[in-house]
């Protein structure tokens, strides 16, 4: 519900798969919305991207991953990336960080990590955020850690063909408190409760109808638990080729 109340956090579905999937992923908080592409702009916003901010991006992705910052008037630049992994290319990143830089946001594609370590490194030196689109890579890991959890934030789908799907729906993981409050007032009409919740930062409080079902979110946890098995499918598969 779109008001200061018991279900602005949503049913019993959506907190249960939240729970789930946080722990499933070694997160602290999931938040979960009605895609990805929500999902992404919640994490643009909690960010605290603004007008006239950069937003470093991948050339090779599906839009929204590159679009995100335009919601919040915020530009897209594009780097280059590593012909191994497909993801951002460290060296090209840093190349395209500017005063300007406010966020990067990182594509694991095709089911593999991006090299996140020095990507972390340049977001620590420049204080820059890091978004992580886990869209096409649930489940994958980069030094033992589990995508998603390897920058502030990370954004799963479950679009009728990813791995783990509901026909439509995202979440997004972080272990930041204060990030996990502004996804979750972001995906839910946060301007309507910043009053009665008491926010003091109102940076992107004009929050969205991003909510996920309770019906998707039913749906969700049974395919999270069944997560494992279908990648291993997809992996059989993929040998085989």
């Amino acid at each position: 519900m779109g008001a200061w109340n018991e279900g602005f956090y949503g049913g019993p579905q959506v907190r249960a798969v939240e729970d789930e999937w946080a722990g499933a992923f070694a997160a602290r908080h999931a938040v979960a919305v009605n895609s990805a592409t929500s999902g992404l702009i919640s994490a643009a916003g909690a960010a605290g991207v603004g007008p006239g901010d950069e937003v470093i991006v991948s050339p090779y992705t599906m839009m929204a991953s590159a679009t995100a910052a335009l919601v919040f008037n915020a530009v897209p630049v594009f780097a280059d990336i590593d012909p191994r992994t497909y993801g951002l290319d460290p060296e090209s990143v840093l190349s395209r960080v500017t005063p300007r830089t406010k966020a990067i946001i990182v594509v694991h594609i095709f089911g593999q990590a991006t090299d996140m370590d020095p990507i972390m490194e340049i977001a620590e030196a420049h204080g820059l955020v890091v978004i992580e689109d886990c869209a096409q890579a649930p489940f994958a890991t980069y030094k033992g850690r589990p995508v998603g959890t390897l920058g502030h934030m990370g954004v799963f789908s479950f679009n009728h063909h990813k791995h783990i799907h509901t026909g439509e729906g995202g979440v997004v993981t972080t272990n930041d408190d204060g990030l996990c409050e502004r996804l979750q007032l972001i995906r839910n009409h946060g301007e309507a409760v910043v009053g009665g919740k008491g926010v003091a930062n109102l940076i992107d409080m004009v929050g969205f109808n991003f909510r996920m079902g309770e019906i998707e979110a039913a749906i969700a946890r049974c395919q999270l638990a069944k997560g494992p098995a279908l990648i291993a499918a997809r992996q059989a598969n993929v040998a085989y080729l």
